[in-house]
């Protein structure tokens, strides 16, 4: 039947010919036979047809103009019931600054006196959905893509527009939408007000009015847009009547009024009635002419059959055998229409039998798979899709009795041996008792293409991470001073030297306390204040210390400190580890023993340099003569004034009774050498008394600290390398996320789009696609969270987060945090109890991040709530940041298992969950996040433990900003 249907299609012309012959020699025949007849009883038919056409035309010009008169008041009176909420908005300044819940009231009071309005809903200048006269708080749904909100934003026009019907995407149901736009004060755009028409309002009114059988009714917009058809037919909405005849429509829409015949499935007469007020409609009735004139046939068949009994038989004959032609050509025509549409298709269409023979092919099958058409009727189905095997046949067979459909992927392999992927769809059919299978292929190498470039940029994300973060360990194993990161108290990083130094292996040292080696917590919290008080305005510290190591020996150490962040404690410091404990011991041994002195003082590295009451230099070591290259018997006797000019008066005053009894820290000096290059060097000076307390001798020792200056230069560097690769990421990850939200907004509005259009239960086939585009829907919304989280986490770390702070009250916020996860705590079953104060607590803040914070902070409560428990909310009316700093706040509490003691605030870092997470899920930024936004409005956010179990999350807000 395939086959023979594909041949029969080059004749399909000589078929219609024949039939038109027929029908030709038919009327010939009938009109000769009944000439004699007819020629008695002409007159009086015309006369009767021609009275019947008449009242019939009549009749529906005031039907139309009722209609119309009745389509306009409904109109009128929603262009009036969305006049002063129009206003209202322009007035506010747009749709983002109305209250939701005021408009919520406004819109609803609207819809009940308005009684052909569903609903009336605003749209933001985003196409974010605002507020709804029907639900509170509204649904967030992204609007964007209709086709009034890009005419409203691209016209500045405030007349109202007619859309087409839509599909609500709140509640899934047919509406008729009446849309304005809103205007800011400056003129430019600033959302869209919608009034959705109940199409039920004009179908009720069309029952009421007891039409005759045969009568159709369509209201249209001016472009030829049904808008509402009668009696009702779902599939013709949208449809545009002014395509099937673009100059027959214009020339109706100008006459304003018009009545015809068209001869289309039957002879109808149409009366066509443009809207004469200011609205873009038009009243297009359809009334089938054989119900009008079935009163005048019977009439007509009367006369007749009185005239000629056999005249009548021969007319009824004649008549049924006409509409037989008729509804042949019409046959004939739809099949052979159907057979090009499936052969130009885009897709690949061919039916096989259950053998897997290919009977019939398309001919983008053809083009595909390199075949001639007669070679692919020699082909099986695994001829073209080689690695489906004969057993994965029989499994489809089965699959297909027990579902009529399924859906795969599979490899086409074409016959030049071109392998392209595709997404195939095999329907089982049967006709006259015979099974064929429809299959359907896609090319789906684009999607395939698109997914390994996404995996591809994910790949190079993480490569440049792990060549930022091997960069700086070479510089940290490079350096022969033990080097240390501590934060908040904790070793962050260490390097091989200070592994050796300490005999800690790094995997045993990193994340323990800073205080392990320090002999106890006391001297690590004496050295900390010291340090800090000296770091704390982007100083160094240089200091000398006891340290222990991990056998809990001690040693003395020289520690070079620095802030990563002058200022913020938070963000650690790097410290310098160089130990010096036998510089102190040699120190020692030269107080006691002038020979001991002397032969240290030969010994040691640094440099010596000897002087006596009158500044004349005695006595300098090797170390002094090798570090700046003056011989030894030309300083004797010179004066280090005539070495270094002024310098020379830092760790030589002239008054050397200054030295006395004072303590000297070292001082950071650079002096020149005999070739006049300047070396930085530690100097410690002191002076000599002899028996009677009077000043002998002064000396200086000179440590070459260029090693350790050029450590801090790269340490310097280091740092200052990490930060524009952490500023680098940050700006990548930014990037990243828009470019990525983009193609996340078109999938998820693609994916509504197809639930939406899969909801029908009643087609089969509508199942699996409904279920695909639900997974679709959620994935791309869970990956849509994950991308703001990086996007708003690059923005604070750049410090580029925005915020539009106004006045709110805390109660409402909270309710509308509530509000977007009750679907979370119903799938919980969980209790919420929110504790409200008696007087609305109002701060300044920005409404959509505090919003964000909440959600954040309910999410976790629900995360680590037991099934069935409970979540309670505080409102703190009274409390203080700072002792000047009057402050409100709000409290969550859930009855999980808690939070660690040692993890109060380590939860707030980035990429950081409780160790109690169940299953890990969670990126870690939603309290990193949260505690930049608090931090932002100068407020605070705490995480503590209730003593009866579980989390307790408080967030402190300024009551008056400063």
């Amino acid at each position: 039947m395939i086959g023979s249907r594909q041949n029969n299609l080059s004749t399909e012309p000589n078929t219609h010919k024949t039939l038109r012959v027929l029908r030709i020699g038919l009327l010939t025949f009938y009109g000769v036979t009944v000439f004699v007849v007819l020629l008695t009883l002409t007159w009086i038919t015309i006369r009767d047809y021609q009275q019947t056409m008449r009242e019939a035309e009549n009749y529906n010009l005031s039907l139309a103009r009722a209609l119309d008169e009745n389509a306009t008041r409904a109109y009128v009176s929603v262009e009036q019931a969305m006049q002063n909420v129009a206003e209202d908005l322009d007035r506010q300044g747009g749709v983002d600054k109305a209250d939701e819940y005021v408009m919520h009231l406004l819109l609803k009071d609207k819809v009940r006196l308005t009684p052909q309005i569903r609903g009336i809903i605003t749209i933001g200048p985003t196409g974010i959905l605002h507020s709804h006269g029907l639900e509170y708080p509204a649904r967030k749904i992204s609007l964007a893509d209709r086709v009034y909100f890009n005419y409203h934003r691209d016209f500045d026009s405030i007349r109202p527009y007619i859309s087409e019907p839509i599909l609500s995407r709140t509640d899934g149901k047919w509406l008729l939408p009446l849309t304005r736009r809103v205007n800011l004060p400056n003129g430019e755009f600033g959302g869209v007000l919608l009034s959705g028409m109940e199409p039920a309002y004009f179908l009720k009114f069309y029952d009421s009015l007891q039409l005759p059988k045969g009568m159709q009714i369509q209201l249209l917009r001016s472009d030829g847009v049904v808008l509402i058809n009668y009696p009702f037919d779902e599939s013709a909405l949208n449809k545009n009547i002014r395509n099937d005849d673009p100059l027959l429509f214009e020339q109706l829409r100008l006459k304003r009024s018009s009545t015809y015949i068209k001869n289309d499935n039957g002879e109808k007469l149409i009366t066509f009635i443009v809207n004469q007020s200011d609205n873009p409609l038009i009243i297009r009735l359809s009334f089938n002419v054989d119900f009008i004139l079935a009163h005048f046939k019977t009439q007509t068949y009367i006369r007749t059959a009185l005239a000629a009994l056999l005249m009548l038989v021969i007319s009824i004959l004649t008549y049924i055998l006409m509409r037989q032609i008729k509804r042949a050509e019409q046959i004939e025509a739809r099949l052979y229409l159907t057979q090009f549409t499936v052969d130009e298709s885009p897709d690949m269409t061919f039916w096989c039998n259950e053998s897997g023979r290919i009977y019939y092919a398309n001919k983008s099958l053809t083009k595909h798979s390199a075949y001639r058409s007669d070679e692919l009727s020699s082909l099986n189905f695994n001829d073209l899709f080689t690695e489906i095997s004969e057993a994965d046949w029989r499994q489809f067979l089965s699959q297909l009795h027990d579902n009529n459909t399924i859906n795969f992927e599979g490899l086409l392999k074409n016959s030049l041996g071109k392998i392209t992927p595709m997404e195939i769809t095999l329907s089982l059919i049967q006709f006259q008792k015979q099974s064929y299978i429809c299959c359907n292929a896609r090319d789906i190498s684009a999607r395939r293409e698109a997914e390994q470039e996404l995996r591809r940029h994910r790949d190079h994300l993480q490569e440049m991470v792990m060549e930022r973060t091997a960069e700086i360990r070479t510089v940290l194993d490079a350096s022969p001073l033990a080097i240390m990161l501590s934060m908040r108290g904790t070793i962050r990083l260490v390097n091989p030297a200070f592994e050796l130094l300490f005999a800690y292996a790094a995997s045993d040292i990193i994340g323990s306390p800073t205080h392990n080696i320090f002999s106890s917590t006391e001297q690590f919290s004496e050295a900390n204040q010291l340090i800090w008080s000296k770091i704390a305005s982007g100083g160094v510290f240089r200091g000398e210390t006891e340290l222990y190591r991990r056998d809990h020996t001690p040693f003395w150490a020289m520690v070079y400190a620095k802030a990563l962040v002058p200022g913020d404690m938070s963000k650690g410091l790097i410290a310098v580890i160089e130990d010096i404990t036998s510089q102190r011991i040699a120190a020692q041994a030269m107080r006691q023993s002038e020979r001991l002195n002397r032969t240290i003082i030969d010994q040691t590295a640094d440099g010596f340099l000897l002087i006596d009451a009158g500044h004349r230099i005695c006595d300098v070591n090797h170390s002094f003569t090798r570090l700046l290259g003056f011989s030894r018997k030309n300083l004797i006797g010179r004066h280090p004034h005539d070495l270094w000019g002024e310098n020379a008066k830092k760790f030589f005053p002239d008054q050397l009774a200054s030295l006395i009894d004072k303590h000297q820290a070292p001082i950071d000096l650079e002096l020149l050498n005999h070739e006049g290059i300047a070396h930085p060097f530690l100097i410690n000076s002191g002076v000599v008394l002899d028996e009677q307390k009077s000043i002998e001798y002064a000396y200086a020792f000179f440590t070459d600290i260029t090693v350790l200056k050029k450590i801090e230069t790269h340490l310097v560097e280091a740092k200052e390398a990490a930060e524009s690769a952490n500023f680098a990421k940050s700006s990548f990850l930014a990037n990243m996320s828009h470019e990525l939200r983009t193609p996340m907004h078109a999938i998820l509005s693609f994916s509504e789009m197809g639930l939406g259009k899969t909801q029908n239960p009643n087609h089969s086939e509508n199942l699996n696609l409904n279920r695909y585009f639900e997974r679709i829907n959620a994935s791309g919304k869970r990956l849509l969270v994950l991308l703001n989280d990086l996007l708003d986490m690059s923005r604070l770390e750049a410090n580029k987060m925005t915020y539009d702070k106004g006045v709110h009250s805390l109660q409402m916020i909270v309710r509308m945090a509530c509000a977007e996860i009750s679907s979370l705590i119903s799938s919980k079953q969980l209790q919420l109890h929110i504790q409200d104060g008696e007087i609305e607590a109002s701060a300044h803040f920005d409404k959509a991040r505090l919003t964000q914070v909440l959600v954040n902070l309910l999410s976790n409560a629900i995360k680590f709530s037991p099934h069935g428990g409970e979540i309670e909310i505080h409102f703190i009316a009274n409390a203080q940041l700072e002792p000047d700093q009057p402050a409100i706040g709000v409290s969550v509490r859930d009855h999980g298992p808690g939070v660690p003691d040692d993890e109060l605030e380590y939860i707030f870092d980035k990429f950081i969950q409780s160790s109690r997470a169940r299953n890990g899920s969670g990126t870690g930024l939603g309290l990193a996040i949260s505690r930049q936004i608090i931090s932002d409005h100068e407020g605070q956010i705490i995480a503590s433990n209730h003593p009866q179990g579980g989390a307790i999350f408080t967030v402190l807000l300024p009551s008056h900003p400063r």
